[in-house]
């Protein structure tokens, strides 16, 4: 059956239909790696959604159907390290947006009926989704006959086959996509913006000022001045606790010991590639031996000299045909080269092909059907008809297939070692990884001279005997530390770089660590602050090229705060309050008497400045910086009036407005303000109110116990 095809080369459907609802999934990611720690839970319980126990049996189930999903779409038989994260991260989230907006629509009376989801699949308002799979590409035309056919196909098939289970959950998520669309249609009418709102929104846009003001900086007065108590700050902390919220994080301090060559591990490379020498400028065949004696398979590009990116080597190849260049370092590895065989190559050409795809990864297939046009043209047949009429590559079939101008090295190799070693006119055919192409040159440059490298590398890794010394020094280091006190007193000792992060429990990487997912989950794992174990007890970590002791210093539980961690940043606050206050005296006392903002400018000590075009909805002022305060009194203040002193965030102001210009606010310029207020308002609504669901959804996320 070619539906499964169909459905590849129709494209742009993997992440909106195997993961789930497109529409909130940029929201979703931050917002879902909070969760507070449940000490006593459950060992098999991969989280909790809405009160709800999540096993890692149904997440895993789940998890396994996404992938099987993927891997189809693709036509890969395995996922990577990377591509199988953002699943999870994906299945995750899917499964809490699942839960959280079924319980919405229920609770608001949202469903798709059984009529309303054929009208969808397949009535008067066919879903884009299945409107790129069963229409004419010409015509933009649904073949709904087609369509009923082969979706009758896939409802026959056992239910145990991947192209049903994949087409049920399209239309699993079809129609939770038309709940959605229903839920933020009922959000969005639910705002209003009425005629007044919008005329002052226009006024306050229509109107620009010319303002100059003076400001006294709150670097001005010394910190060390102002007085704060304990009592002051308890009572901020409590009238402002909403300011204090924080995400679930981890803080720790660690050093790292890079596993790296040492000198002796470089001496010893070079003198394995010296050695070769020899026997590489003596052998007939220098790509062969470079795919027997290298670390990597030999390059068989050719390049002009031009290309070549060290001019040492390239001079040197080009007058030295068998000769050995090298040993040289160059990218962690030390290296001898020569010149693998030479030709006369043109440096661009200009081609034209018919490609044909393999339906369901048959390339044996496309091959006999390529090789079938290929015989047609040697007849004579109309390159440009056939491949408007066969190629899978549309953007060069409406050209005939041309290809246009290319190098070398911007085609796949299979491609360009057939196309740069064919005559123009010649007519063959290559199979790549896309499919079968029938390929003709059509035109080519002036052949230059190129060279094939051959390289022999051996990469400068680190011995047994450096990476055993490496790890006798972190084992040294490591000795006697209980807590964080022992840590420091290492650290200064040893003269290590200390590092400190805040780390996220599905985080990979931690700064100056690639590898350090299994780290991660054992700081999570810990139930209090301390030294961080591995599994088997050690605390010393093998991150990819590194050895790394870390110290747990702060657990931060989702929620409020505590006093400790935040009485520092109210300190700073109040501070800048009593600052604020003492320069709004002083200024208010310098206004008096005053006739003129220079004259206030020179009791203060201060200077006057200018700002121009400031209006309500300006983002800051010139030389000032980004005040609010400052903008919104200007948008209002009284012409030629020297404003009282207005606190803003680098110091205290008294500004007067000098020119007010005001556009005529229209009857349309109105209703284009509210048209604009409303849509802001609309993608507002959707994004507070998916924050807000999430936010009182009870999520528990406790994948780093299994992950």
């Amino acid at each position: 059956m070619a539906t499964l095809q169909t459905i590849r080369n129709r494209g742009g459907l993997l992440v909106s239909i195997v993961i789930g609802i497109a529409l909130v999934a940029f929201i979703v990611g931050d917002a879902l790696n909070s969760g507070s720690r449940i000490f006593n839970g459950d060992r098999n319980q991969v989280g909790e959604i809405a009160g709800e126990s999540i096993s890692i049996i149904d997440f895993q189930n789940r998890l396994a159907n996404n992938e099987e999903m993927v891997k189809m779409m693709n036509n890969t038989s395995a996922l990577n390290e990377d591509q199988q994260s953002m699943l999870r991260n994906n299945t995750w989230q899917q499964m809490v947006m699942e839960k959280l907006m079924n319980r919405e629509y229920e609770e608001n009376g949202i469903t798709v009926s059984g009529d309303e989801l054929y009208d969808i699949m397949l009535g008067e308002n066919i879903s884009p989704v299945i409107r790129q799979l069963f229409q004419d590409p010409n015509t933009g035309v649904v073949d709904k006959e087609r369509a009923r056919m082969v979706i009758r196909q896939l409802i026959e098939l056992p239910d145990s086959d991947p192209q049903k289970r994949y087409w049920l959950n399209m239309e699993e998520e079809i129609a939770s996509n038309r709940k959605n669309t229903k839920y933020n249609n009922l959000l969005a009418k639910s705002l209003y913006i009425t005629d007044e709102q919008a005329q002052e929104n226009a006024q306050a846009t229509a109107s620009k000022s010319d303002i100059s003001y003076i400001v006294k900086n709150y670097s001005t007065i010394p910190d060390s001045t102002i007085s704060i108590s304990n009592r002051e700050i308890k009572d901020y902390y409590k009238e402002n606790q909403k300011r204090f919220e924080q995400p679930e994080a981890r803080k720790i301090v660690y050093v790292n010991f890079d596993i790296e060559a040492s000198g002796e591990d470089f001496a010893e490379t070079e003198k394995a590639v010296k050695e070769l020498v020899d026997e590489f400028a003596a052998t007939n065949d220098p790509l062969d031996f470079v795919n027997l004696s290298s670390d990597k398979k030999a390059n068989r590009t050719y390049y002009k000299k031009a290309e070549i990116s060290n001019d040492s080597l390239a001079d040197f190849l080009f007058k030295n045909k068998t000769s050995v260049f090298g040993p040289y370092l160059e990218n962690n590895a030390y290296k001898i080269s020569r010149v693998g065989n030479t030709k006369m190559l043109p440096d661009s050409l200009r081609a034209r092909h018919i490609l044909i795809a393999p339906q369901n990864n048959d390339y044996m297939r496309a091959k006999t059907v390529a090789d079938s046009i290929a015989e047609l043209l040697k007849k004579g047949a109309n390159f440009e008809t056939l491949a408007k009429e066969n190629s899978a590559d549309q953007n060069s079939a409406i050209n005939g297939g041309d290809l246009g101008w290319f190098t070398q090295n911007m085609m796949v190799q299979p491609f360009s070692d057939t196309v740069f070693f064919s005559r123009k006119k010649d007519i063959k055919v290559v199979v790549t990884q896309y499919g079968a192409h029938v390929v003709q040159v059509t035109d080519m440059a002036k052949p230059v001279e190129k060279i094939q490298i051959a390289t022999v590398e051996k990469e400068i890794l680190p011995s047994n005997k450096t990476t055993n010394k490496i790890y006798n020094d972190a084992r040294n280091f490591a000795m006697n530390i209980n807590n964080q006190d022992d840590f420091n007193k290492k650290v200064e000792e040893s003269g290590l770089t200390k590092r400190i992060a805040t780390v996220d429990k599905n985080e990979k990487t931690i700064a100056g660590i690639d590898n350090a997912r299994e780290m991660i989950r054992r700081i999570y794992m810990a139930e209090e602050p301390g030294v961080v174990n591995t599994t088997d007890g050690s605390i010393i970590f093998e991150n990819g090229n590194k050895y790394t002791i870390a110290v747990l210093t702060e657990i931060n539980e989702e929620g409020v705060a505590p006093i400790t961690s935040v009485a520092a940043d109210i300190k700073r606050i109040l501070v800048q309050k009593k600052k604020a206050e003492q320069l709004s005296k002083e200024l208010a006392a310098a206004l008096q008497g005053s006739e003129s903002l220079l004259s206030t400018a020179q009791k203060t000590g201060t200077e006057v400045k200018e700002a121009t075009d400031i209006n309500f909805t300006s983002f800051q002022i010139p030389g000032a910086g980004i005040e609010p305060k400052v903008i919104a009194a200007a948008s209002v203040a009284e012409q030629g009036k020297i404003s009282a002193p207005i606190a803003g965030n680098q110091g205290v102001y008294v500004i007067m407005v000098n020119h007010r210009d005001t556009d005529e606010v229209t009857p349309e310029t109105i209703q284009q303000t509210k048209a604009g207020m409303q849509q802001s308002n609309m993608y507002r609504t959707n994004y507070q109110a998916i924050q807000a669901i999430l936010k009182n959804g009870n999520i528990i996320d406790q994948r780093y116990k299994f992950y």
